[in-house]
Order: C-alpha cells, then structure tokens, then sequence
C-alpha cells in the first residue's frame, strides 16, 4: 500500500512539474483567451514619372516628396506595418522617368517619414539601372533601416505582439537581365517559391503573407496565371496574397469558414499608390488594411477593408503638384479639391470602380467616414484621442453596368515623363 502511495505521489510532482514547465514555454495567446493582432496596411505601385521628379525639384536643385503623401499618412501610420511596393531604382543623378526610372533618394525618405515602414523590391523595374543601381536601392534601404524583401533579402519575419509574420515578394520578370551573382531577385518560380515556405516555417512564422508583382498591365480583371498562382499559394498554406503591377485596381476574393473567420484572401492588384500615368483608370488605386490575429487554434485574418485614393494633380504657381488623395468619402475631397472638373473626374471614376468591386468583390468592405462630424478629423483640425467610427457597411447599386474596357496605355507612356530630369530647367 505504501509503495502504491509513493507512487502515485511521484506522479503527481512529475506532472504538476510538467504543468508548470508549460506555463512557462508556451506562447502568450495560448495561456488567455485573449487574441494577439498586428494590424498591416498594403498600398499599390509607388511609381516615379519624369513630371513627378521635375515636380519634386526646389528651387535650390534639392528635391521634397513630403507633401505628396499629406492627406494619406495618417493611414499610413495607424498600421503596425505598412508595406509599399517601391516600384523604382535609386541610383542617384542624372534622374529620370520612364522608361528607367531612377529617383531621388529624398522619395524613400518621404514615403518613410509619412509611415511606411516595410518595402517590397521584386519588380520589373527594380533593374532598370543595372545591378549597380539596384545595388545603389538596397544600400538606401538598408541606411533608412526599412525592412524589405524579393531580392537580396528574398524573405523577412516581422515580430509584433508575439506574432511573427512572415512576407516574402515575387516578380513575373524583369525588364532588364543581368547575373544572379551580380543581383539576386525573387522570380514567381513555383520551385523557388515552395522554397522559401520552407525556410519561414523552419523560422518559426505563424503566418505567411505573399506579395506578388505579376498580371496584365491595365485589365480589370485578374489573369487565369494570376488565378492559378493565387490558388497554389491558398493550397501552400499562405494567409494572404497581394498583388501589383496591373497599374489599375482588381477584385478582392475573401474565403471564410463555417465560423465565419478569413483564413485566406488574395487582393489581385491595388492598382497605382501614386503616378503621372493620365487616363483616369490608372489614377485611381486602393489602400488595403487588415488584423492577422493568432489564437490558440491558429492564424487569421479579421476586419478587411479597403478604401479608394487618387494622384491628384493640382497646379500652384504654374507648377504641377501630385498627392495621394483618398477619395471614399466625398465630403472630404471636396474640402480640398476646388476645381469642378476634379472632382466631376474623381466622382465619376470612383462610381465606375465601386461598382465594379460590387459586382465581383463580397466579405470585404470599402472604408468610408461617418458620420459627417467626424470628417474634419482627415484633413483639417485637432484630430481627437480617440478613434474615430467608420462604417465597414458595403454599398450596393440598384444597377449593374459593365466596365468599359481599358485600351493599351502602353502607347501614351512617353506623354508620361521620359528621359533624363535631373538637369536644372523649367519646374
């Protein structure tokens, strides 16, 4: 009986030592109900046209980016991480525009100070200059202490919250070839892709984001390569999927479970962040912000939204300007947009988008201000402590309208800024 006693009693400690040795190395979110978020905010293609550099150029010869993200930054910076696909090189003077794009390293530092604080690198432009200016690119980051990934860096792991957050960016191509040993770039290889899902989880990720810089340039519509790709990668384990190059918005596919919650979306395209590209289309992208929450029974993505901003281009002083506008909301834009024909433009352009994200997009929402008080908090005014209410309410058409189709663009690019700028001359 004794020996039965001692033995029992010597279960018990093992196990009450097992139980305590758990409390201390287990995660966070797994000893409380309580759920761990990081909240990401994704912008489009961040492009730098000819017109845009000559516009950025004091009169000193230095050059500001600062006010070209005024109206957006609070977006910016109300995510844990705000991830823009930098769709440039920075090699330094002589500066210019398409179809090689070199800018100033005062943009970098502007879209840095306005919030953004994860860059992607794998796109066709990244080597427009060489491996050289490429080289020029990632030093720059690198001196800024911005994360990125899709080239020298082909993944990163982002920490917050005890939520570590694995983002990794491909390209369909590149638009000028040079060796893997002078510039590494991430290619959308399905091989290499497989790859590095390997690595991150080997790293200990709990959620895997993929940024992909693929599709057809100025179609509404997303690819059956995009859709295959974006499929594969919901089969590969992959949280989210966000894509860019197309240079106009795509529909959004959310997919959800029995209970509700989002284990998977892809975002096809967010069109452009900001550019000098002229047809309407093209001027008007999307902001995408979502919460990847971990809880005890895995990975998840909570509260969507999306919302519409605008390259506005007003002219001061016989100088042509370009902000990043966003444009949901009506009574915003058109405290600061005085010109009738703007906002006519920007009306009728976000009516034709909106409908078309109606008729091909459900389980996310577009953001919108509400209630009118509350609209001075963007533009104008103190903004107040605490957060200000939106809608996540879907807006519906009693009709429905096919998009008109986009022609070529290809064929107006050299209106939009060529060659070298980096001379002094006319603003």
């Amino acid at each position: 009986m004794k020996k039965r006693v001692t033995c029992l009693s010597i279960m018990k400690i093992k196990l009450s030592n097992l139980f305590f040795l758990w409390i201390i190395l287990a995660p966070l979110p797994l000893l409380s109900q309580e759920e761990s978020r990081v909240r990401f905010c994704f912008t489009g293609d961040l492009m730098q046209h000819g017109a845009q550099i000559r516009s950025a150029r004091q009169y000193d010869g230095s050059y500001s980016y600062d006010t070209c993200f005024t109206y957006i930054q609070d977006r910016l910076q109300d995510a844990d991480f705000t991830v823009v696909n930098m769709e440039t090189s920075f090699n330094g003077p002589p500066y210019s525009g398409y179809p090689s794009f070199s800018s100033p390293n005062e943009l970098a530092l502007a879209i840095a100070r306005a919030g953004a604080n994860v860059f992607l690198t794998a796109n066709n432009h990244i080597l427009d200059k060489g491996s050289d200016g490429a080289n020029k690119t990632i030093a720059l980051y690198d001196s800024l202490g911005i994360p990125h990934c899709g080239t020298t860096n082909p993944w990163i792991i982002l920490n917050k919250n005890g939520i570590r957050i694995a983002v990794l960016n491909y390209t369909y191509g590149t638009n000028r070839q040079v060796s893997r040993t002078s510039f590494p770039i991430n290619f959308a290889d399905t091989l290499l892709v497989k790859k590095h899902l390997a690595e991150v989880r080997r790293e200990g990720a709990d959620c895997i984001l993929c940024c992909m810089h693929w599709g057809v340039e100025y179609q509404l519509y997303p690819s059956s390569r995009q859709r295959f790709l974006a499929g594969w990668l919901r089969q590969q384990g992959v949280t989210a999927v966000i894509g860019s190059h197309p240079h106009v918005p795509q529909l959004i596919e959310v997919q959800k479970n029995a209970d509700e919650k989002i284990p998977f979306l892809v975002a096809y395209s967010l069109g452009n962040f900001i550019s000098n590209q002229q047809d309407k289309i093209p001027r008007l992208g999307m902001i995408l912000t979502f919460d990847v929450v971990l809880t005890a029974s895995g990975t998840y993505i909570d509260s969507p939204w999306y919302e519409w901003i605008w390259t506005w281009r007003p002219v001061t002083a016989n100088k042509m300007l370009y902000h990043v506008l966003p444009v949901s909301d009506p009574a915003l834009y058109r405290q600061v947009v005085a010109d009738p024909e703007d906002t006519l433009l920007i009306s009728g352009t976000v009516h034709i988008l909106r409908t078309y994200m109606n008729e091909t997009t459900s389980g996310i929402f577009e953001r919108r201000r509400y209630p009118p008080y509350e609209r001075k908090n963007l533009y104008f005014g103190e903004h107040p402590s605490i957060s200000t209410l939106w809608t996540r309410e879907p807006v519906f058409t009693s009709f429905e309208r096919s998009i008109p189709s986009i022609e070529d663009y290809r064929k107006r690019r050299a209106a939009e800024g060529t060659g070298p700028t980096g001379r002094p001359g006319p603003f």
